[in-house]
Order: structure tokens, then sequence, then C-alpha cells
């Protein structure tokens, strides 16, 4: 394994926190989810056991082999063909790294520069996080201990101070579609949390062996991730309406926007912003390190540095090409697409080799 490094229970969480929390907090995609009304924030409730119960094929993956990747374990488990999986998941986190810089960058480009080339925002925030990245985990690990205690205190501080223009009538009546679509919508917020996939790759560098630490981390860490988007849906359920709601394109941002504390505090758009633009880094940072250490481990490299760069000459076209059309990058990360093509890769080829390593009995206990 090119990384030797250790890191924390509580720098995993950290990081995990904030690669999951970042878009919900400008982006909301809850409206045009089933059941697309005032029950999205019971949605979110739901979604968090749904989280736990498809993460299991990877947290029992991570038991047989404890000490190795996704990247590494399909080897252990198929032989050679495992390296097509493996070469599988590295395409699918190019794609998925590129979706995200692409709406990251899009936002800065919409709400605050709209005269800034979205090239520009794409380079910038690439090479910020090509110099995370480049620098290791630890590094990654570190900044997301500093980031992620700011970023949470910031967004429960906003909700707070947007109270006195919630209506919280807005939030009924409950359960107006029934039951299934908020079941539905739980797993389509699964199927979205990629980062179930990213948490069982960084397990291997986690610097406790103990099983009960591993299961600490999976559980704290999409708690927080169903804390934010909790914190979210009910603010801009109760500040907007379902109604005015959809009509936005970053609904989080219009709440910050009109946050007034006797005529003193104001505008505090700017702090949203910041924490944007490093939470944005940390996750872009994030999905980049595991498609570098991914690439590393497949080939067998002593290093995965010599490749962070040429790696990201294919991220940045490929983030142009994803949102050259922003109807056709909203139509593929809906419920109706990207729900399905991202289960392929959290649980579909995870049950596939937890069943045949049973078969096989092959573990590396």
């Amino acid at each position: 394994m090119p990384e030797k490094v250790k890191i924390t229970c509580k720098q995993i969480i950290l990081i995990i926190m904030i690669s999951r929390g970042i878009l919900p907090i400008t982006y909301f995609p809850g409206f045009v989810d089933p059941p697309g009304n005032q029950d999205v924030w019971i949605a979110t409730l739901l979604g968090y056991p749904v989280m736990l119960f498809f993460s299991i094929p990877l947290y029992l993956l991570w038991k047989r082999f404890p000490n190795e990747t996704i990247f590494q374990y399909s080897r252990t488990i198929f032989g050679k063909a495992g390296k097509l999986i493996g070469i599988l998941y590295i395409l699918f986190l190019i794609h998925f790294t590129a979706i995200n810089l692409s709406q990251l960058s899009m936002f800065l480009t919409t709400a605050t520069m709209p005269e800034t080339p979205l090239l520009f925002f794409l380079i910038s925030m690439l090479l910020a996080s090509a110099y995370v990245v480049r620098n290791g985990l630890e590094v990654l690990a570190r900044l997301s201990e500093l980031i992620g205690p700011i970023l949470l205190i910031a967004v429960t501080m906003i909700v707070v101070l947007v109270a006195k223009e919630m209506d919280f009538k807005a939030l009924l009546p409950m359960l107006e579609k029934g039951f299934t679509p908020l079941l539905f919508e739980g797993f389509v917020i699964t199927q979205r949390t990629v980062e179930i996939l990213g948490l069982a790759i960084l397990l291997p560098f986690l610097n406790e062996s103990n099983p009960k630490n591993a299961k600490k981390v999976f559980e704290l860490s999409l708690i927080l991730c169903s804390y934010f988007m909790l914190l979210t849906s009910i603010a801009i359920v109760t500040t907007f309406g379902v109604g005015v709601g959809k009509t936005l394109t970053f609904p989080f941002y219009n709440v910050v926007r009109i946050i007034a504390v006797a005529d003193f505090i104001e505008r505090i758009d700017a702090i949203h912003i910041a924490l944007w633009v490093l939470g944005g880094i940390i996750k872009v940072a994030f999905y980049y390190y595991l498609v570098v250490l991914g690439i590393s481990q497949l080939l067998n490299l002593q290093a995965y540095k010599p490749i962070v760069l040429p790696v990201g000459t294919i991220i940045v076209p490929l983030s142009v090409i994803v949102g050259e059309n922003i109807v056709e990058l909203q139509n593929f990360t809906s419920y109706k697409v990207f729900t399905w093509y991202s289960s392929i890769f959290i649980f579909l080829i995870p049950c596939s080799l937890l069943i045949t390593s049973f078969i096989k009995k092959t573990s590396k206990f």
C-alpha cells in the first residue's frame, strides 16, 4: 500500500461529514425526488437506517480484509478478473469527482461571480485539491479536523439565526403521500451518499484495529450526514415553503441571505461562500485521493504522487464536458438516473464480492 499513514476515527468521520454535507447546504435535490413535498425532512431521518443497511456489505468486507481496500481485495477474491472491478471503481470515482467539481464551480460562477468563466473555478479548485492530495491523507485528515467543526457550528448557527423567519406549520400535513415514497427517498439519499464507498476505502488506514471502532465510524459519520440534510431540509421548507423552495436553484444559500439580526448581523452569505469553497476543496480532494490511491494499488506503484497531476488533466476536461449542459447534468444526477448508477458500486458489486468471498472462504483475518 503506497500510503502508510494512519488516521483517527474522528478524522475519518469529519472527512465523510464534510464531503456529504457540503452540497446539500446549497443544492437541495430533495424537492424533485419523491415525495417532493413537506415530508422531505422525514425522508432524511429515514435515510439514516437505510444508509446503515446498504453499508453492511462494505463493512463486512472490511472485517474480512481489514488491511486492504476494495481495489486490492477484489483481486484477492476474483483473481485477475478482480482487476477489472478495480478499473470500474476508478472510472466511477473519476466521473463522480468531475461531477462534484463541476457542481461546486457552477455555484461560484452562478451565484457569486457570474462574469468569471467556469473553467477558472474548475482549475483553481482542482489545483488546490491536488496540493492537498500530493501532501497525503494525513494533511486531508488534519484539514478536515480543522474545517469540520467550523462547518458544523456554522450551519447550526445559520438555522438558529433564521429561526424567527420559520413557519413550522409548513411541515404539515405529515405523511401526506404515505410512507412508501418516504422509504424510497431514503433509498435515493443512500445511493447519493457515495461517501459510504469512500468510508470503506479509508478504513484500512484507521489507527485502531478494534472492529467496534470501525462500526462507530460508520454510525457517527452517517448520523452527521443525516444531521446536515435534516437541518437544511427543515430550514428550507419552513422558510420558503415547498412551492417557492422548488423554484430556487440554491435554496439554502437563499436562506442564508435573508438572515438579519438587529440590523447588526447581515449579509453573512460571504461566510457561507468561504465555507463552501473550503468544504468543496476537501470533498474534491477526498475523491481525487481515492482515484490516485486506486490507480497506484492496481498498478502496484510505490507512490501515487507522480500521477496526481496527470489524473487532474483528465478530471478538469471531464468536468467541462459534464457541466456544459446544466439541464443534462441535473437530469443525470436526479433520482431517475444517478440512483441506479451509483447503486451498482455502493451495493451490488460489494454484495457480489462478499458472497463470493464466503463461497471461496477467502479472508485475510
